[in-house]
């Protein structure tokens, strides 16, 4: 019986703890990296119990983010912002009034961006997806290609040269390890102790 009790015990403690960790996502803007880094969120609200609405505005070619907060509009200049969490802990980052939605944080940042082009004379569409990185969340974004790689790790011979064996075209360099629950590159560079 006191065994019972200790599994009842323990199992209402992770029923708590997961709950716990379930309210505890929250959405809002970051206006720096190091507003980010300490979780420093302006227009925040506890995705449990609150709402709101955070619109990109890109198909009005827009310079700046709306934020609903509290039922009222806020207009942020995208090149003041340095990005926002939404409630599913997707994050999204702005540079030069361009979003670019996070996909994996290691030794590098990867970043994804999706763009509609038509093709053939049927008039078919085609989702293109594009990668990009920076190294860590504060430095500029780069298109993901071995060159600007390279760029980022400039005195490090031994590994542009393991980068050209191990990744042989740009296509690579966006593949996801789905063991390693990381993209490929991130997960090569901690290997060689990359930094």
């Amino acid at each position: 019986m006191k065994k019972l009790v200790k599994i009842a015990v323990m199992i209402a403690g992770i029923a708590i703890i997961s709950a716990g960790s379930l309210f505890a996502q929250k959405s809002g803007v970051y206006k720096t990296f190091a507003d980010y880094a300490s979780g420093k969120m302006e227009y925040g609200i506890d995705c449990a119990t609150e709402k709101h609405k955070i619109r990109l505005n890109e198909f009005l070619d827009e310079d700046f983010i709306t934020v609903v907060h509290e039922g009222k509009p806020y207009n942020l200049k995208k090149a003041e912002t340095w990005g926002f969490q939404l409630c599913d802990e997707k994050i999204v980052r702005f540079q030069d009034n361009e979003h670019y939605p996070v996909a994996d944080r290691g030794v590098l940042w990867i970043y994804t961006k999706q763009t509609v082009k038509g093709v053939g004379q049927r008039g078919g569409v085609k989702t293109i997806t594009t990668y990009y990185f920076s190294k860590g969340g504060d430095n500029g974004i780069l298109e993901l290609t071995p060159l600007n790689l390279k760029a980022t790790f400039p005195d490090n011979h031994m590994l542009h040269d393991a980068i050209d064996v191990q990744f042989k075209s740009v296509a690579s360099l966006g593949e996801y390890d789905e063991f390693h629950k990381h993209y490929k590159i991130n997960h090569f560079l901690e290997s060689q102790n990359a930094k």
